[in-house]
């Protein structure tokens, strides 16, 4: 079987106003796999929809591999690692978009759920509207207007066949607010990031967040690295030094202020004292 890719990816837009974008389409196309063909990669920039229409293979991500079939839809949304695989004798003919901006983390609640893999009605309905953008694709300002709105229709019959995507409270901002805190604590994240995330102002989301789980999301995050350095002082042996980068600091020293100020310990005397309880551990 001959590999066979056509695509379209947006050059009309400078990417870094892609991602300040309200919700704007970053690539679609239709591919046919070779037998055995796989791809992955640690994240992408921007969300991924797969929707396969012939053909199997295997689907991997957050450490759970998933059996793809024909009329399914699997989800990737940006930031996490994936793989995928297809099969020897009866390889993936899919077709996809990816999709960025402001507006577009609504798809993070398929993360919150652990689901990524959905049944598809009828995926030649999908194929249908990225063959559309596919043939009128110039990268004119004019061609850029009409794949939007295809994306957009698009999007639109996705939301109806998966109802959870629909699905919007201030529970939901909440948990994906927390979703990528528990995603990132160990990078050097403000406030202002996890805002920026869920697509509200951060006092806004400030007022959300305690409304739903009775804390700030700053403190939250002053919890989580806590509950982390603690579970790391414990069951490693690594220096301090490196306990504080896997939470998210620089350097032991301000890794230890920060540990004092919330533990009143330091995070070698928090080590002595609670490492007999776990000597197998380190």
């Amino acid at each position: 079987m001959e590999h066979y890719l056509e695509q379209y990816t947006d050059r009309f837009t400078d990417f870094n106003n892609k991602s300040i974008s309200d919700l704007i389409l970053y690539s679609s196309g239709i591919e046919h796999c070779k037998p055995g063909y796989s791809y992955e990669l640690h994240g992408k920039d921007y969300h991924v929809i797969h929707f396969v229409r012939e053909g199997c293979g295997t689907f991997t991500i957050e450490g759970v591999t998933y059996h793809i079939r024909p009329n399914q839809l699997f989800i990737i949304p940006a930031g996490y690692a994936f793989h995928y695989q297809s099969d020897n004798e009866n390889p993936f003919q899919y077709c996809w978009f990816g999709f960025l901006g402001i507006k577009s983390n609504f798809i993070y609640q398929v993360a919150v759920r652990n689901q990524f893999v959905f049944e598809c009605r009828d995926v030649l309905e999908y194929e249908t509207i990225i063959r559309e953008i596919l043939r009128i694709s110039d990268n004119s300002f004019s061609s850029f207007l009409k794949v939007n709105g295809l994306m957009y229709n698009l999007l639109g019959k996705l939301v109806d066949e998966i109802s959870i995507l629909d699905f919007q409270s201030k529970q939901t901002i909440s948990a994906l607010a927390t979703h990528y805190m528990e995603l990132h604590y160990h990078e050097p994240i403000q406030i202002s990031d996890i805002a920026s995330f869920v697509g509200l102002h951060p006092n806004y989301l400030a007022n959300i967040f305690k409304k739903e789980q009775g804390i700030s999301p700053k403190q939250y995050l002053i919890n989580l690295k806590i509950k982390k350095a603690k579970e790391l002082l414990i069951q490693t042996a690594d220096p301090i030094n490196i306990v504080a980068g896997y939470v998210g600091f620089v350097d032991a020293l301000s890794f230890s202020k920060f540990f004092k100020t919330y533990t009143n310990q330091s995070p070698t005397v928090y080590r002595k004292e609670n490492s007999h309880d776990t000597k197998n551990h380190v």
